[in-house]
């Protein structure tokens, strides 16, 4: 992982990123995509980690991309109103 940090790419993808670290590891982990000025793909299903890192997410549902332009919980409430207007 520090590798790929030190190299400066413009494009990380990440499966699972949180899956077997720590607790401390994880913050150093959140820390560095931070910093990182690319773009990362992230899938995790650590909500916590998409909280402190992501700021746009694209769901794929049903053969349709739906782009929500904000962190996680932008997202848990937009489908729930979604869900609640139908």
């Amino acid at each position: 992982m520090a590798k790929l940090m030190l190299t400066r790419g413009n494009l990380l993808l990440l499966d699972e990123p949180t899956n077997n670290l720590d607790i401390p590891s994880c913050e150093v982990l959140e820390q560095a995509l931070g910093d990182c000025e690319g773009t990362i793909f992230v899938i995790s299903h650590d909500r916590y980690f998409l909280e402190r890192v992501v700021g746009r997410i694209v769901e794929l549902e049903d053969g349709r991309f739906t782009e929500y332009l904000g962190d996680y919980a932008y997202y848990r409430e937009s489908k729930l109103a979604a869900a609640a207007s139908s």
